[in-house]
């Protein structure tokens, strides 16, 4: 079979033009995977709050275990256990009927050593009298006025006998010390009680506000006194609190710091700081784990990268991926310091303006060529898609 001059030109004119559209289309897919579209963002100076994720436990702001002062059998419980109570309210009642004997017993005392002091009283005055006349010797007038003045001490010490026994008396009606809520009572109505006895009849916790412990390391408290002494804070009042339960869930009041410790914790290397936090439901109780973050201040004009933007090897080297000037893929190793939302804080490594890409990483490398797309460029393209 001869292939004429005809048929060749006809199938060249065919393939000739497949060819350059071919050609063409490798060419296009080259250029786009040498000039990679990229997502960026740009490094920027902002006033960043900063703030201590800590964590600790609640404690009651204040707390009273109720003992007895007297001993005595225990005749009624006045309260309802999980309640709250108030100052001055009854709790228990102790069988007062020896310290109302000891209270008749003191008055009549008392009665005798008036009456005692009546009559050596009037003594006295005759002695004083008659000492006068030289009806009596000196010694019989000494000895009247003696007798009359231990007769007055007498009296003073059965008031004082008498004070104690009423003391005694009011102490079988056991009182509220504080205003809080009262927890389970240890000892039960017929139990016998004494003065002094180790375990408490019950105990009162004030719960609102409640107080809420937090550690703080102390290279942060330290490096916290440097940048206010320094002015590298903008600080206002005092420092809040947000409170989170161990689960995350945000408490819905915040509260402030009431106090810091001047002294390091040896065995945990932590600062005690304290925030009093409103508590009107009573739904935070002592000994709860809770988180608290607390808003120090503001650090004023600070250099800061989106946190999207980073990189890190499993070697725990931190860097990311900036277009240079050719619009070429670069890659610089940062130091960062703190996060806070969705920025971190740069120590070094980045310059403001820096573009930093967030897309695409794992497609990039050093050198290759790329067109950033800046994230104002992306809302206009979205708006003209709608």
């Amino acid at each position: 079979m001869f292939i004429t001059k005809k048929k060749i030109f006809l199938y060249s004119s065919v393939l000739f033009p497949i060819f350059l559209v071919l050609n063409g289309c490798d060419k296009t897919e080259e250029q786009q995977h040498g000039a990679l579209p990229v997502d960026i963002t740009v490094v920027e100076k902002r006033d960043i709050p900063v703030v201590s994720h800590l964590t600790g436990r609640a404690n009651a702001t204040r707390k009273a275990e109720v003992r007895p002062q007297v001993t005595g059998i225990l005749q009624k419980r006045l309260f309802t256990e999980g309640s709250i109570v108030q100052q001055g309210q009854q709790l228990y009642q102790i069988d007062p009927s020896v310290y109302e004997a000891n209270v008749k017993s003191a008055e009549a005392n008392l009665a005798s050593a008036k009456a005692n002091l009546r009559t050596t009283q009037l003594k006295a005055e005759r002695y004083t009298s008659l000492l006068k006349q030289k009806a009596v010797s000196k010694q019989d007038y000494d000895d009247a006025q003696a007798a009359y003045l231990t007769a007055a001490a007498a009296v003073k010490s059965a008031e004082a006998n008498l004070s104690t026994a009423n003391i005694n008396l009011q102490y079988t009606k056991v009182y509220a010390p504080i205003t809080g809520t009262i927890s389970r009572s240890n000892i039960t109505e017929g139990a016998l009680v004494s003065a002094g006895q180790v375990s408490p009849l019950t105990t009162i916790q004030q719960l609102d506000p409640i107080y809420v412990d937090l550690g703080q390391s102390a290279e942060e408290n330290i490096l916290l006194r440097k940048n206010l002494t320094e002015g590298k804070l903008a600080k206002d009042g005092k420092a809040t609190v947000d409170i989170f339960y161990s689960d995350g869930t945000k408490y819905k009041y915040p509260g402030t710091i009431e106090f810091s410790e001047v002294t390091v914790d040896e065995t945990t290397g932590m600062v005690n700081l304290r925030a009093i936090v409103p508590n009107p439901e009573h739904v935070i109780f002592p000994g709860i784990f809770l988180r608290g973050d607390i808003n120090q201040g503001i650090m004023p004009k600070t250099l800061v990268v989106k946190a999207n933007g980073v990189q890190r090897e499993a070697n725990g080297l931190t860097y990311a991926y900036i277009v240079d000037e050719k619009n070429t893929v670069a890659r610089v190793n940062i130091v960062l310091g703190s996060q806070s939302g969705q920025y971190y804080i740069v120590n070094s490594g980045l310059k403001e303006g820096d573009k930093v890409i967030v897309s695409n990483t794992q497609k990039i490398r050093p050198g290759v060529p790329v067109t950033p797309i800046p994230p104002s460029d992306k809302a206009n393209v979205s708006e003209k898609k709608q």
